[in-house]
């Protein structure tokens, strides 16, 4: 039965979860409307005590395959740093392992997730924000990442200082349509120079930010 649901969460719901991030991501790229906001809480307070074993479990080593590839590529030193969707804050303790001596604030939509993330990394400051409406100043961050949820490249650029990174990795993206993966891609650009990785089925996303984004991106 377990394989089963193994199976089910690798092969099945991870493709189509990472398909709809993408797709939000294009449809609502002002931020969600406020039916997707109900679900949301609705959704995550029912999962979120069990969210890690029922899907980072599930997944196995996989599950941040691609984002462990993208944090190598790296190339900025940060000294504050966001993590946008963080769930139960499972990219920020990667991150305040791998980056001790930084500042790290965490953002999710669902305070239940805010809720399970804080009792287990009581040192990483946790907020409840869209990730298209951030409550943070312009250029205030070094590095701003994302795992396994809907990328706002305009809010996440607007508060990455010039010449920082922000790293956007699915655990299933590899196996999103090409078609797809151009669209959105098309977007990204508009905010940096981009380099593109896959890891088994995952996929990540490293933008450096220009100087100065384009006008009207």
């Amino acid at each position: 039965m377990k394989n089963a649901r193994r199976w089910l969460q690798q092969r099945v719901f991870s493709p189509i979860v990472d398909f709809s991030y993408i797709v939000m991501s294009l449809l609502f790229a002002e931020g969600f409307p406020r039916w997707y906001e109900r679900f949301n809480a609705w959704h995550y307070r029912r999962q979120a005590q069990h969210y890690d074993q029922s899907v980072i479990a599930l997944e196995g080593g996989r599950y941040a395959q691609a984002l462990e590839a993208g944090l190598k590529a790296l190339s900025v030193q940060p000294k504050r740093i966001l993590d946008v969707n963080s769930g139960t804050g499972f990219v920020a303790r990667k991150l305040l392992t791998l980056f001790p001596e930084a500042h790290i604030v965490a953002t999710d939509l669902s305070e239940a997730m805010l809720a399970q993330a804080q009792q287990r990394s009581p040192t990483i400051e946790f907020v409840r924000a869209d990730t298209a409406k951030l409550p943070f100043s312009d250029e205030s961050f070094d590095l701003v990442t994302l795992h396994n949820g809907p990328p706002h490249f305009r809010e996440m650029a607007r508060v990455l200082r010039p010449g920082g990174q922000m790293l956007i990795a699915f655990t299933s993206g590899a196996r999103v349509p090409q078609w797809l993966l151009r669209r959105w891609l098309q977007i990204a650009q508009r905010f940096g120079t981009v380099r593109v990785g896959q890891a088994g089925d995952g996929l990540w996303v490293l933008v450096t930010k220009l100087s100065q984004t384009i006008r009207g991106a």
